[in-house]
Order: C-alpha cells, then sequence, then structure tokens
C-alpha cells in the first residue's frame, strides 16, 4: 500500500451512528481505512454496519483493509455447521441474535431450529461472501494490524492459529518479540485502564495500542491515524 497513513477503528458491534459520525473524521485522500473485525453482533444495526463497509470497500477498494474479528468467525462457523450444536449456541450466547433477526427480518427467528435459521441468514449471500473473504491480519510497514492478537510462544508469530488470531486475550502481557507495534481490539479498554476509561490504551513497552473502547457496552468508538512507523498522528472518539 502506498498511502504512508492510516486511520483505524475496531469493533464496531453494529453502532452504525457512532460508526458514521467516526468516519467524518476519516481523510480519504490520505489515509487508508482499517477495521480491526466485530463488525456485527449485539448492537441493533450489524447489517447496516457490513452494508456501509461493503459499499466503501467498493468505492475505494485496496485502500480499505477490513480484518476477521470472533464474531464475524463466529458467525461464519455457524453458518458452515449449524447442525454442532456449540456453534449456535457460542454465537447467540455472544449476541448473534440480534444480526440473526436483522439478516432474516424476523424478529422471532431464534425460535426456530438452527439448520433453518442458518438457510435464511445464508440467503444475504453476498454479504456472507464477504465476510468470508475478510483477512486475519495485515502488515502496514512497522505497524501489524490484528483483531486479538497472536501467539508469543512460536517462533514466527504469522504461524499463529487463526483461532488465536481472533479470541487470544491478555497479550500484552507477554513481551512482543516481533519487531511490529500491534495494534488490536478484542478487549475493551475499560478492563486495562486502572480508571476504567475507554480511551486507547498503549503499554507501557508502546509496542501495543488497543483501541477497542467497548462502544456497545456504553462506552465509545475510537480511532486513530497511524503511520507506518507506528506513531499515533491524532485520536477521535465518537460517545
Amino acid at each position: 500500500m502506498k498511502l504512508e497513513k492510516a486511520f483505524v477503528i475496531s469493533d464496531i458491534h453494529g453502532e452504525i451512528s457512532k460508526f458514521n459520525k467516526l468516519l467524518q473524521f476519516w481523510n480519504f485522500e490520505d489515509e487508508a481505512l482499517i477495521i480491526l473485525g466485530d463488525l456485527i453482533d449485539r448492537g441493533e444495526n450489524s447489517l447496516k454496519v457490513v452494508e456501509k463497509v461493503m459499499e466503501l470497500k467498493k468505492q475505494y477498494n485496496d485502500q480499505l483493509i477490513i480484518i476477521k474479528g470472533n464474531h464475524e468467525d463466529m458467525l461464519l462457523k455457524f453458518l458452515e455447521n449449524p447442525e454442532i450444536n456449540n456453534n449456535g449456541l457460542r454465537y447467540f450466547n455472544n449476541g448473534g441474535g440480534t444480526t440473526a433477526s436483522e439478516f432474516t427480518q424476523d424478529v422471532n427467528i431464534l425460535d426456530r431450529g438452527n439448520a433453518e435459521i442458518a438457510e435464511k441468514m445464508k440467503e444475504k449471500s453476498e454479504v456472507i461472501q464477504f465476510l468470508s473473504n475478510l483477512c486475519l491480519y495485515y502488515e502496514f510497514g512497522d505497524v501489524l494490524f490484528i483483531h486479538a492478537g497472536i501467539d508469543h510462544d512460536i517462533s514466527d508469530w504469522r504461524q499463529t492459529e487463526p483461532y488465536q488470531m481472533v479470541w487470544v486475550r491478555n497479550m500484552w502481557e507477554q513481551k512482543n518479540q516481533t519487531g511490529k507495534i500491534i495494534v488490536f481490539g478484542h478487549t475493551p479498554t475499560q478492563y486495562i485502564h486502572e480508571d476504567k476509561g475507554c480511551d486507547i490504551w498503549i503499554s507501557p513497552c508502546t509496542s501495543y495500542i488497543n483501541i477497542d473502547g467497548g462502544a456497545v457496552y456504553g462506552g465509545q468508538l475510537n480511532a486513530i491515524v497511524i503511520n507506518k512507523t507506528g506513531d499515533i498522528l491524532k485520536t477521535f472518539h465518537v460517545k
């Protein structure tokens, strides 16, 4: 990517109003747009968020990088094998019900069997295909963008299991030996900040940056502008 700066958002979770407001700060002439996963679930407008991102992707193409989060992963696993009970149970226990209702336009969809729910949701084939093609991470110069994290116990972090890339917690408690500044979401910063604040969190070693402001939990949707050497140039948030 030729652009030297990126506007980065994570964990939108269906908060379309906050997302649209935050996009007003994106300088599309000068910055890539990178979203670190979890477009969907918990919030009331997951489908609108995905459709907005798809629209932006068509307009700006390679200038947009969308990374898969654990919620996209749960949805896709459910749709692939709905009869495996744990897939449905896990997805719907983690906020997938709002997305299922939106996709099917049926507020009572969860009263049906998993196979029927999946078939109805698959009617949004273009959306499902888009989510299926999301990448697990993106390298931007000295910066690594990822939803949750990596496995520090292997010599090549790129060989981290996909499951860990979208689900791992507390990665920042281990020394970062990647040579990259890792920008991630997944864990709301309220759980890391001592004051329970929602602003971005930067580790003492400055090589980890968490931008998940817990927007869907009453927090805020954060964004940073960062360059390829890992310098944060600007921060924004919408409550």
